[in-house]
């Protein structure tokens, strides 16, 4: 195939424009009337908490504008109750974590991740822990939960919490139970690219009544958006609906790429979630079942389609773990493999995406050595990630597969 921009050329020689983004939310433009109709009724907040409680499971639920900021909220309220300052994260996560930890005054500690499942590793856990922990964050990195949650929990001495970062899983679900219900806290992400998606937005949930409670007052005062920062994340859901049909995203994508997110942020700002996202999100919940169930079914049938290729390293889930994928990562033995696969599978019309670069180590300065977290270095060097959200059809899965297979 010969690459043109945008465009490529089937086996016909007929020039094609259509690419399949990385990402695509699953929202309908009666989904964003619906979210709009039920912002104007006035009871989007209260009915977007109480759905989303029967879903995680948890007592206390409280939302905000983002992912990020969720987890800064919740990290404000538990140095409340102790004078530990370290905060244990996975080698190789999202940057933004770093971030968090840091505006809220705290210290972050790292951890190396697993070959297996891609992340934390509790084999060596210990080594991060020390007097000084305040939390550890088992992050459920591609939608993949960690393997053995309960042996993470065991190992958390008293005095420590245990949060989960499900910013990537929600829908998971370990032994029939949906993470975030395993630890003293957890916190989703309603982002762009996110699981459930209604542009930003996040939540903490937590049936804890102590973290409940500081969680509280540390939103209390929180100003809420107005009625025209409503109405342009009504306008962004619906422009970035619009900008991942595959048709505009091929035809646009040296425009549309300036937009995406290529740095952890730097900084953050936490408010409410507001009424259009809340409403937005309580229709979006009423098929998400569906919809998780299709990203599950997609991540099985890639992974089904690659094993036994010795050139790819594929996660190892068990039967205990049920993975709602926000994206199907795969390792590349060869990384001079894995870029040819990338470039092949543009050509193809599919976006693939290397996720984050580099370990956390190695963006930030944290007092680590470059080769102190070798798995994390592996991960990052040879990682791809796939596309495998509900509105993909079966074709482009098993053009994947070949694709990386031939």
């Amino acid at each position: 195939m010969q690459v043109l921009g945008p465009y490529y050329s089937d086996e016909s020689g007929e020039k094609m424009i259509r690419k399949i983004p990385i990402i695509r939310p699953d929202i309908s433009a009666s989904d964003i009337i619906r979210g709009f109709k039920s912002l104007c009724a006035g009871s989007s907040s209260e009915e977007f908490i109480a759905v989303l409680s029967g879903f995680t499971r948890a007592k206390f639920i409280c939302t905000v504008n983002s992912g990020l900021a969720a987890f800064y909220i919740l990290l404000k309220a538990l140095q409340e109750k102790s004078f530990t300052k370290e905060v244990v994260l996975p080698a190789y996560t999202a940057g933004s974590l770093i971030t968090a930890v840091r505006k809220a005054g705290l210290k972050p500690v790292l951890c190396d991740i697993s070959l297996k499942d891609f992340n934390m590793d509790k084999d060596v856990l210990s080594g991060a822990l020390s007097g000084d922990t305040l939390a550890v964050v088992a992050v459920h990195m591609f939608g993949i939960p960690v393997r053995d949650i309960a042996g993470f929990r065991a190992m958390i001495p008293e005095g420590t919490w245990f949060l989960e970062d499900c910013a990537q899983a929600m829908g998971s679900k370990v032994s029939g139970l949906p993470v975030g219900c395993f630890s003293d806290a957890g916190f989703f992400s309603f982002n762009r690219g996110k699981n459930l998606s209604v542009f930003s937005g996040g939540c903490i949930c937590t049936n804890n009544e102590d973290i409940a409670a500081g969680v509280r007052s540390a939103v209390r005062g929180l100003r809420k958006a107005g009625p025209l920062s409503g109405s342009l994340l009504l306008f962004k859901t619906a422009a970035l609906v619009l900008a991942t049909n595959p048709m505009v995203y091929g035809l646009g994508y040296p425009f549309i790429s300036r937009f995406k997110d290529i740095a952890p942020a730097m900084d953050l700002s936490a408010r409410p979630l507001s009424d259009f996202q809340a409403g937005l999100g309580s229709v979006l919940l009423e098929g998400c079942r569906e919809d998780f169930s299709a990203r599950h079914k997609n991540g099985a049938f890639i992974i089904e389609g690659l094993r036994g290729n010795d050139g790819v390293i594929l996660p190892d889930i068990s039967g205990r773990i049920y993975a709602v994928f926000n994206r199907l990562p795969l390792l590349f033995r060869d990384a001079r493999l894995l870029e040819r696969k990338q470039r092949e599978l543009w050509d193809a019309g599919i976006e693939s995406s290397r996720m984050y670069d580099m370990p956390l180590h190695h963006m930030f300065e944290l007092g680590y050595k470059k080769e102190d977290f070798p798995n994390a270095d592996y991960l990052a060097g040879h990682l791809l990630t796939l596309p495998v959200y509900p509105l993909l059809k079966k074709q482009y899965l098993e053009k994947m597969i070949e694709v990386i297979r031939k």
